[in-house]
């Protein structure tokens, strides 16, 4: 597998590989993005954004690579990032791959935004997906990313599900 470029830098802000030491600003990222698609009590998310520093603390430096993110900053301030997750598959018609990869989070801080930084953070869980003989790769999106993951060749699919699990 070739290695690829170990960071991007768009103007100002620069993306690369996420580590462990990254595990506050993914948590801050991720919590962010659902705080400003959901709203909700800020102690709530306080909470989310802690546990997730914890959970990509733990998985980034776990060595498994099931989780692999990528993390912009500006200088030191985290100005976006995205996730990409993996899962072995039972083989699929057509193709001989058997890993499905997930786009996670992306998400680009309001004041960061229309510079490109979405794409690229994107492209790069794109390329790796493809680094890793990844045949399948799915993302939810909002509204406003649809434009952006459609001009990189992803497309609706209409006959997916999702579970959500009743309170008893």
């Amino acid at each position: 597998m070739t290695e690829p470029p170990p960071f991007i830098s768009l103007g100002d802000v620069m993306v690369r590989r996420a580590g462990p030491a990254d595990a506050a600003a993914l948590g801050a990222m991720r919590a962010a993005q659902r705080r400003e698609l959901h709203g909700g009590e800020e102690s709530e998310f306080r909470r989310f954004e802690a546990d997730c520093a914890a959970f990509f603390a733990r998985e980034l430096a776990s060595g498994d690579p099931w989780l692999i993110g990528w993390i912009a900053r500006a200088g030191a301030a985290p100005a976006g990032s995205s996730v990409l997750t993996l899962l072995p598959t039972l083989p699929r018609l057509g193709s001989r791959g058997t890993i499905d990869g997930r786009v996670r989070d992306v998400y680009v801080a309001p004041q960061y935004r229309r510079r490109g930084l979405g794409r690229a953070l994107t492209l790069c869980v794109v390329e790796e997906a493809r680094r890793r003989g990844v045949d399948r790769l799915a993302l939810g999106t909002s509204t406003m990313g649809r434009p952006l993951y459609e001009s990189l060749g992803f497309v609706a699919k209409d006959d997916e599900m999702v579970f959500v699990p009743r309170d008893s």
